[in-house]
């Protein structure tokens, strides 16, 4: 349960930063109105790649409990699936604004949430590494 809660409100830390210094950073690019531009709120970006990481982390967390050994191959699969969710939760805002705005914030943010997924992935598998080297 430990894991669960340190990697939930490490999560939850990252979210907050991320997002505030997304908002904040948008007017010195000359973004004042993000809806009107891509057809998304930012913080809708915010909100689906935060729960789809949070759904990450509670099944790799389950899965090293049941089948330690194919957390990599359950990895792969969460990260595809997110990935074409988040296709098609965004694919409005993709084909809405006439420049590459939204383009550019979706991948900024679906990649900090990838670095995030694949460091939780990488700790967990890890684990087993160092348990068994001990």
């Amino acid at each position: 349960m430990n894991n669960y809660i340190k990697f939930i409100a490490i999560l939850l830390i990252f979210t907050v930063i991320l997002f505030g210094a997304h908002y904040y950073a948008l007017p010195s690019f000359g973004i004042t109105d993000f809806k009107s531009l891509t057809g998304f709120e930012l913080y809708s970006l915010y909100a689906f790649e935060s729960v789809a990481s949070l759904v990450l982390v509670i099944v790799i967390l389950i899965s090293d409990a049941v089948m330690p050994k194919n957390i990599g191959f359950i990895f792969l699969g969460l990260i595809t699936l997110k990935a074409a969710l988040s296709y098609v939760f965004f694919r409005g805002g993709l084909n809405h604004s006439s420049g590459d705005i939204f383009e550019y914030n979706f991948l900024i943010v679906f990649f900090l949430y990838l670095f995030f997924d694949v460091l939780v992935a990488f700790k967990v598998i890890n684990k087993e590494v160092e348990s068994v080297n001990k």
